[in-house]
């Protein structure tokens, strides 16, 4: 168990990458600590975890000072640091910049963007507390690196998280907390269904599975599994990296 004891904090846990990583490190030994904003589906839950003291979950609004900082004082009272932190939750939308409304963007940028800020800002003295340093993965997207038409809010969100893990990994390497990101291409999560939903065809989504080398969309263990690789002690010179887990998406077809 490559997690055994240590404590992980993982945001958007109760859906779609996120609970299939948080399931992952659960098995490897963590104590795992999720994130929901809404969605909670206890059955599935209590299917993955039964009523086991190492998977906590906290109904959080990731974009709440306040709610922040209370979830951060509740960790630390219960385990007093934290190992490992996955910034996973998000939102999507769709449309160029004439057709997304200043709303909607300010939506997906204050829960892709100044969540994550929000969320790391407030862990990081929890994993300094621990005296053995960390690893932050944050969840960027291959559009995030290359792009897409249509995308423009959600692309822009994805791009900004690029460069805020390269300026963390150089502000915390004397902390030993090293900081990487994913860049997943399309998953068969939640979000993504109620993506292809809105534009509601078949056609449409065929031509997003052809946009990757591999013609198909990752199941999202496919992602989980080398975010548990940057979360664990295997990866320990992996610092600033972008991985891409995209089925060859920015390679370019």
């Amino acid at each position: 168990m490559v997690l055994k004891d240590k404590v992980a904090v993982i945001t958007g846990a109760a859906t779609g990458l996120g609970f299939v990583t948080a399931e992952l490190f659960f098995h490897e030994g963590a104590h795992v600590v999720g994130t929901f904003h809404k969605k909670f589906d206890k059955k599935k839950i209590g299917n993955a975890f039964g009523d086991s003291e190492r998977m906590w979950y906290i109904q959080t609004d990731i974009t709440s000072i306040d709610q922040i900082k209370h979830f951060a004082a509740e960790v630390g009272k219960r385990f007093e640091r934290v190992d490992v932190l996955v910034n996973n939750a998000a939102v999507d939308t769709s449309g160029n910049i004439e057709d997304t409304s200043e709303d909607e963007f300010r939506r997906i940028m204050d829960v892709n963007v100044y969540g994550m800020f929000l969320v790391t800002k407030y862990i990081i003295p929890l994993m300094k507390k621990g005296k053995k340093g960390g690893s932050i993965i944050n969840v960027t997207s291959s559009i995030g690196l290359v792009g897409m038409a249509n995308r423009l809010a959600y692309t822009t969100s994805k791009g900004a998280v690029v460069n805020f893990t390269r300026s963390m990994a150089m502000d915390y390497v004397d902390d030993c907390i090293r900081v990487n990101a994913i860049a997943p291409g399309g998953m068969l999560t939640e979000m993504v269904d109620e993506f292809f939903k809105r534009h509601a065809s078949e056609e449409f989504k065929q031509e997003i599975c052809k946009m990757h080398v591999m013609n198909r969309l990752a199941d999202p263990m496919e992602i989980a599994k080398p975010i548990l690789f940057l979360a664990s002690d295997d990866s320990t010179y992996a610092n600033g990296a972008i991985f891409s887990a995209d089925g060859g998406y920015t390679c370019g077809k």
